[in-house]
């Protein structure tokens, strides 16, 4: 970086630029501008050579945030003397930078829009500024699970509008990455054990969630869904919640050919299940059908909706699977049932008949119904055992 003291040192430097650098730093403490102030303004930048657009595009970024900083960064950005990512980058290593992005997030969304773009197609620096933009968005959503009400996400709507088709891609990918980030489950057992909780909160509370599906993923359901599903068949996932909730909502929203496409998904994860034998496998498929059938505002509808999905797909499983697949499906759903925690689910699994019966399924039918009463039986002991503690 250059110290004012410098400029005045190099060559092919007009004697007015000591001018232009005083001017830039009283531009910053200014909010507004009326329309005679800013053509002077403009004017005044447009007559600086080249070496003086790089030196006076390091002096602004030396310069502490003000008022009218950004307002002057969006000139500089339109005259082609600093781009917004540019200036972001010469921030990396200040405290500054994050309360840069928050602004960005919440009103500069011109600037934003800039860095989304250098973040998709900057060979040099596009992970870096991927990573920048990640940790703001993370600060953002984090804040937002705490509090709904600090943000109305307006920028959302910009970028939609703004950003090339790559560059949208990036964005929505950078965005399921951090909701999916927010939280991370012990193991797989909790994302059984809160399901239905986690739903209701992303319906009830998280409405961010829904505000994104509406506005950021419109139109590009699959891809948000083929994102999800990439990224959760990852070893060791934990990511569960903000999965489930976004699987959730992206279901809730689908057109015909979005809900198409996740029953495709959900059939050939089955018989990929058979195929492996993979119990993670199964246990990642009832998760994620519940999620992609908890549809309505309805619980009761919802259950309906995965009970007619177990039947036609674990029901009736004989008929696409052969005999030594289908014998390996009711092992890994005997195996399943140590998972379950929610009765209204597993009495489902106890009521829905798998065809074509037999020995095998009614010995799984037997260990369903007990497990059941299992559960049924610490339901009851909680309440007691909760008022005794009282």
């Amino acid at each position: 970086m250059y110290a004012l003291r410098d400029l005045n040192n190099c060559s092919n430097i007009g004697n007015s630029f000591g001018f232009v650098c005083r001017t830039l730093k009283k531009q910053c403490g200014i909010q507004q501008l009326g329309s005679l102030e800013k053509f002077e303004f403009v004017e005044l930048l447009k007559l600086l050579n080249a070496k003086e657009r790089l030196l006076a595009s390091k002096f602004f970024c030396q310069l502490p945030a003000n008022v009218g900083s950004f307002r002057v960064l969006l000139q500089l950005q339109q005259l082609g003397i600093l781009t917004a990512s540019e200036y972001i980058l010469s921030k990396e290593h200040s405290e500054q930078l994050q309360v840069d992005l928050i602004i960005f997030l919440e009103s500069e969304f011109e600037l934003l829009t800039n860095v989304f773009i250098s973040a998709a197609y900057d060979v040099e620096c596009g992970v870096k500024l991927t990573s920048i933009l990640t940790a703001a968005l993370g600060n953002l959503y984090a804040g937002l699970v705490n509090n709904p009400k600090i943000s109305n996400l307006g920028y959302v709507e910009p970028l939609r509008r703004d950003l090339p088709a790559d560059a949208l891609s990036v964005c929505r990918n950078m965005h399921l990455s951090t909701l999916m980030e927010l939280h991370r489950s012990e193991d797989i057992t909790e994302a059984f054990a809160k399901f239905s909780g986690w739903i209701n909160e992303g319906v009830d509370e998280l409405t961010f969630v829904k505000h994104l599906c509406d506005k950021l993923f419109a139109c590009h359901h699959q891809e948000a869904l083929q994102f999800l599903f990439k990224q959760s068949n990852m070893e060791n996932f934990k990511e569960w919640k903000f999965y489930l909730i976004l699987v959730q909502s992206i279901a809730s929203a689908a057109n015909s050919e979005t809900s198409a496409f996740i029953r495709k998904h959900l059939k050939n994860r089955l018989l990929q299940t058979a195929s492996s034998g993979c119990l993670k496998s199964l246990l990642h498929l009832l998760l994620t059908a519940r999620a992609a059938t908890a549809t309505t505002m309805c619980i009761l509808t919802n259950l309906d909706n995965y009970a007619k999905w177990y039947k036609q797909n674990i029901g009736e499983m004989t008929y696409i699977l052969g005999t030594d697949k289908f014998q390996v499906m009711l092992g890994l759903l005997e195996e399943s049932l140590q998972y379950e925690r929610e009765l209204q689910y597993l009495e489902i699994h106890v009521t829905i008949a798998i065809s074509p019966g037999g020995r095998l399924v009614q010995a799984y039918k037997t260990k369903c119904r007990a497990y059941a009463s299992q559960l049924k039986a610490e339901a009851k002991k909680k309440p007691l055992r909760e008022s005794n503690t009282n």
